[in-house]
């Protein structure tokens, strides 16, 4: 029985939809009243209860696990060699040293909290898909179903980046005899699921603009991405260029970006408020020196340096004390009443993939290449790229990734896609680029197996 307790990836029952968060979901999009205390069976019953439903797999992004907070940022974070720990729970400094174990305490909270999203998706697409047509639009139909199956390929890939081999669950769980037999799929294979959902969402989905919950135009911002990651070169500058001419985005300045919500910069970011608050300040920004991790002094001195940095000096704070050195703390997400935004997709990772794909692509264009990277290095007042060389443009699009996206959880992921985690970080056991699988998870289901040498 405990092994089943544990074994929690699963075993959320319908109501985890409902009672636990979605109060603050409500608030966050629509003024809706959600259904409390909904039996398993009857939780989406109606147009209503599929909104409520909805909203809240979109809280199960913003979980302090997940995109939220200290979970899968600080992984992430922490393991690209950027970051000191400072708290005083050991587990997240094993990122830092790369000696994780599946036993680590941050790693079972991330991949729990990201397979409750997995479930929370799949009640949306499973119920709401078969409903009577009398007690949903067909408008409703689509539109939610489109935005549960796109947050699902989110959840699939941000697990597959960082595990490689996970399990593929797309029908509703309540308990472990819901997924008895089914095996783990490796990392390509989830992301041809992973696309399958995004062509679903895409086919669904109306190409409006809102840059707080997903439409088409999300959905192609994503697609640039995982097409990136899988080495498909001319579908991810063919869909990042469909976000770049769209004129709903621009690259703003960073003081416009970093102190508003919801600028011509951003494609998608989750919302919060002052009654429902990220985690992000109280874990990287605080003050009191509280924090569990932080900027190093390297980051700090790329950001501030003007040939690296320029603009983006506004990211991280020095306030080092004589009693108290190295102590920085990031500003991205720096208001005291958690109510920043969390950036999901935003215009400058498009122009920066379009490059890559540009460069990489069987026939280069490397002047396109040239162009697209010095129109973030533009943004952020740095001096044009003269580079004409495949080589020194890659390097210098890896360079800029850093420090475009010092504080987003992209360079240790862009490293491992990369193959360059050896050279750049040192840590050329290729095992620990991939995370071990919670270890309560393996001993509880027979059919999980660990990844190599964990």
């Amino acid at each position: 029985m405990q092994n089943k307790f544990l074994y929690r990836i699963f075993f959320f029952a319908l109501s985890l939809i409902t009672t636990l968060s979605l109060g603050s979901c409500k608030k966050y999009f629509l003024d809706v009243q959600p259904t409390q205390s909904i039996s398993d069976q009857a939780v989406i019953v109606d147009s209503s209860t599929s909104l409520s439903a909805l909203l809240g797999v979109y809280d199960g992004l913003q979980s302090s696990n997940y995109y939220g907070g200290d979970g899968y940022a600080a992984a992430a974070f922490l393991s690209a060699g950027d970051g000191l720990w400072v708290g005083t729970l050991n587990y997240y400094n094993t990122f830092i040293t790369h000696t994780y174990r599946a036993d680590n305490t941050l790693l079972n909270n991330v991949w729990d909290d990201i397979y409750k999203t997995v479930n929370r998706a799949n009640q949306v697409i499973d119920k709401v898909s078969g409903l009577d047509p009398k007690l949903i639009s067909s408008t409703a139909r689509n539109q939610y179903v489109g935005e549960a199956s796109f947050i699902r390929a989110l959840a699939f890939f941000d697990l597959a980046r960082a595990w490689g081999n996970i399990t593929i669950v797309t029908k509703p769980t309540s308990s472990a005899a819901d997924v008895k037999g089914i095996k783990q799929s490796n990392q390509q294979q989830v992301y041809t699921q992973v696309l399958a959902d995004l062509g679903k969402a895409d086919s669904l989905l109306t190409n409006t603009l809102n840059r707080n919950r997903v439409t088409k135009k999300t959905v192609a911002a994503f697609l640039a991405r995982v097409h990136l990651y899988r080495g498909e070169w001319e579908q991810a500058e063919t869909y990042a260029t469909r976000i770049i001419q769209d004129p709903s985005y621009q690259l703003i300045d960073w003081t416009t970006f970093i102190n508003n919500k919801a600028t011509q910069e951003s494609i998608f970011e989750l919302q919060f408020t002052t009654s429902d608050p990220s985690a992000h300040y109280g874990s990287w920004s605080s003050v009191s020196y509280r924090n569990q991790y932080c900027p190093s002094p390297v980051l700090y001195n790329l950001e501030q340096d003007p040939a690296t940095g320029g603009d983006r000096k506004l990211l991280i704070k020095n306030i080092s004390t004589p009693a108290i050195t190295n102590y920085f703390v990031q500003q991205l997400y720096w208001r005291t009443n958690g109510d920043n935004p969390t950036y999901i997709f935003r215009l400058a990772e498009q122009y920066l993939i379009r490059a890559e794909a540009r460069v990489k692509k069987a026939t280069p264009d490397l002047p396109g290449a040239l162009a697209d990277l010095n129109a973030v290095r533009v943004r952020a007042r740095l001096s044009p790229a003269t580079f004409t060389q495949a080589v020194d443009i890659i390097q210098a699009i890896e360079d800029e990734r850093r420090a475009e996206f010092a504080l987003e959880p992209h360079r240790w992921f862009d490293l491992v896609r990369t193959g360059r985690v050896g050279a750049v970080l040192g840590v050329t056991d290729q095992t620990k680029w991939i995370f071990p699988i919670p270890f309560n998870d393996i001993q509880a289901n027979p059919d999980l197996v660990q990844n190599p040498l964990y």
